[in-house]
């Protein structure tokens, strides 16, 4: 064994030699990639404060244009006055004349709908703004007859920079807004060469000078969406730019996993500092990152290392398989096969090398005893079994939900929609009394014997033994209609041999019934029973007695009769609806007939749709039709009790 140990040992050291590979390749990507983070994070801190240049840039501007615009739009407002001439009926030549007279660039007028109704830009006409922050500011502007400004922000249209006032003329349901680009009025001023470098330069100049960073920009987002502000008119998808703000940074790998892209969102000054002229809310960065350089690093330590391995990888394995296969694993298959053998039930099978002295040997000896302890547990199990299930169906313990009487607690109870057969011998206190205890006993006995198998053959299983009475369950309401029609049958057989023994026949009322009922366990901790609890299975009981009522061998309910397949397949008619013994609703019994003589059966059969027609009518309280029914199913059979009885409920 110290040479199957060492051989061990050296498969051992080989694994953990690819193990330290495969960690140290993993430390070295980790630690590039983090390398990559920290470069990263200090792009984007450099992107914020270059940012906060712009800004301020930005502010410069915009207050230079709000002077401008303070001295110009009263003059538009006057000149319209003057002109008595409202802004709708101004032509385009006009609103163009306009706009150059008075050295601006977009001229829009703004109803109380806040609807452009007029402008000089003819894509903006007609553009509506949507309730909100910014609708509630126009409003502000009506007829303050001063000017307002609300800041620079991105055309919904073009994504560009742009700054906009508002002056609400005195007594007018408008309001005149200017709009005016940013660069381009940088340009206009002589300071173009700085708007350049803010915009070309000094947002992308990281790009230039890192080679790792392959793509880079600046998003800012309005009420239109997420604008490029290095490259004007592209736009963030809204879902991506929704959870960027949400979650402040989200990181996404190209298909290939080369590239990475790097979002991050926070606030502009404007959210902090009121009255600032920037008035979108976040500015989103993007940095796309070049991580091929860690992972080609990996690969080639990890593919130099495995090609090492792989060189001595065969002779250590021949060398290890060919020890540990003899010596060690040759026994354990062999073990196994002998414990599938077992499992399959196979419990005589022989268990080789237990005389080895070894620890295979000691293995394969505690293993035969097992077999011989697990044999006599089997053994004794199946007749433990066997002799539960003939007080607890196994039917029971599947209905609610246990594998096993073992498992069974106090309470356990499930609820389900079931069809209830009970079944009793006519006369059974007479014939009891004039026979022994031992008599009875065998009697009985004789008669279960006869109807429990007839119960099984049929999907159902007997839940109780009431005396000479039997309660039975079935899930399906035809299985217990073919399983009554089934007892009646096998009565015959029964009444056959009594009438060979010399002994009288007997008969016997089935009674279904179909409803929901409580199936579990009662009792106390140290004694339990299985039982049903439902006013169905109590109306199940009342069907069967009435059928001494009526001198018929079997009935059903209504509540079976609805849940059959295809009632038409049996032969079964209405024979009264009554309420019976503490109920207060109602019933419909029917008859099922399918065992009674031909010559009676055919009677029956003749009238049957009558009945069923009648029972109908009746249930939809048309007594009229119902007595219609009734009367011609009496003139076909005169006597008939089924029609007389139904024809009494018209009354």
């Amino acid at each position: 064994m110290k040479r199957q140990a060492a051989l061990f040992l050296l498969a051992v050291m080989l694994s953990v030699s690819l193990g330290a590979i495969i960690v140290t390749s993993l430390a070295m990507y980790r630690l590039t990639s983090q390398r990559y983070a920290d470069e990263i994070r200090k792009i984007e801190a450099g992107l914020s404060d270059r940012f906060a240049v712009f800004e301020t840039m930005l502010s410069d501007e915009h207050e230079r244009i709000t002077s401008h615009m303070d001295k110009v739009m009263p003059s538009i407002a006057q000149e319209l006055e003057a002109s008595g001439r409202p802004p709708s009926a101004l032509s385009s030549e006009e609103m163009t004349a306009l706009a150059k007279r008075y050295g601006v660039q977009h001229i829009y007028f703004i109803n109380r709908d806040h609807v452009v109704f007029q402008t000089n830009y003819p894509p903006d006409m007609n553009l509506a703004f949507p309730k909100g922050p910014f609708t509630e500011f126009l409003d502000s502007v009506f007829g303050g007859n001063r000017v307002m400004s609300d800041g620079i922000d991105l055309s919904q249209l073009t994504g560009t920079l742009r700054t906009y006032s508002y002056l609400g003329p005195k007594d007018k349901d408008y309001i005149i807004e200017i709009s005016t680009d940013v660069r381009s009025s940088l340009d206009a001023t002589g300071y173009g060469w700085m708007a350049k470098y803010f915009f070309d330069e000094l947002l992308t100049d990281p790009v230039r000078s890192n080679p790792s960073i392959k793509e880079l920009d600046i998003y800012l987002i309005n009420q239109s969406g997420t604008w490029s502000l290095i490259h004007p008119g592209q736009k963030l998808d809204p879902a991506l730019a929704e959870r960027i703000v949400k979650d402040r940074r989200e990181e996404i790998s190209s298909g290939d996993g080369r590239y990475l892209t790097v979002y991050s969102a926070e606030e502009t000054s404007s959210a902090t500092k009121p009255g600032h002229a920037v008035t979108a809310k976040h500015v989103i960065r993007k940095i796309t990152y070049d991580v091929g350089l860690a992972r080609e690093a990996v690969i080639q330590v990890l593919l130099s290392s495995l090609l090492v391995l792989a060189i001595l990888m065969p002779i250590v394995f021949w060398i290890a398989s060919r020890q540990l296969q003899k010596q060690l694993l040759e026994p354990l298959f062999n073990l196994r096969g002998e414990a599938g053998a077992i499992a399959e039930g196979d419990l005589n099978q022989a268990i080789a090398n237990t005389d080895r002295r070894d620890e295979i040997g000691q293995l394969a000896l505690s293993f035969a005893s097992m077999r011989d302890a697990v044999r006599k547990t089997i053994t004794d199990l199946k007749k433990t079994n066997i002799s539960i299930e003939r007080f607890v169906p196994q039917a029971f313990l599947a209905i609610v939900g246990k594998p096993s009487i073992v498992e069974v607690e106090l309470g356990d109870n499930k609820r389900k929609d079931m069809t209830i057969l009970f079944s009793d011998i006519r006369n059974f206190t007479t014939l009891s009394e004039a026979m022994t205890p031992d008599e009875n006993f065998a009697f009985i006995n004789a008669y279960l014997e006869h109807t429990g198998p007839v119960i099984r053959a049929h999907n159902g299983f007997i839940d109780k033994y009431i005396g000479d009475a039997i309660m039975a369950l079935f899930e399906s309401a035809d299985d217990a209609v073919r399983a009554g029609i089934a007892l009646l049958e096998t009565l015959d057989t029964f009444n056959a041999e009594r009438r060979a023994a010399g002994r009288r026949p007997i008969a016997i009322g089935v009674g279904i019934n179909t409803g929901t009922l409580m199936m579990g366990t009662i009792g106390e901790k140290h004694r339990m029973d299985g039982t049903v609890i439902s006013d169905a299975v109590n109306l199940a009981s009342r069907v069967e007695s009435l059928t001494k009522t009526y001198g018929v061998k079997m009935l059903v309910s209504q509540y079976t009769v609805e849940s059959l397949a295809d009632p038409k397949a049996y032969d079964i008619r209405p024979i009264d609806v009554v309420v019976v013994k503490g109920k207060t609703h109602p019933v419909m019994i029917s008859e099922v007939f399918q065992h009674d003589p031909a010559e009676q059966r055919a009677a029956k059969a003749g009238t049957r749709d009558l009945l069923q027609s009648g029972a109908e009518a009746l249930a939809r309280h048309d007594l009229v039709c119902a007595r219609r029914f009734f009367e011609e199913s009496l003139e076909k059979l005169p006597g008939d009790m089924a029609a007389s009885n139904l024809l009494k409920k018209c009354a």
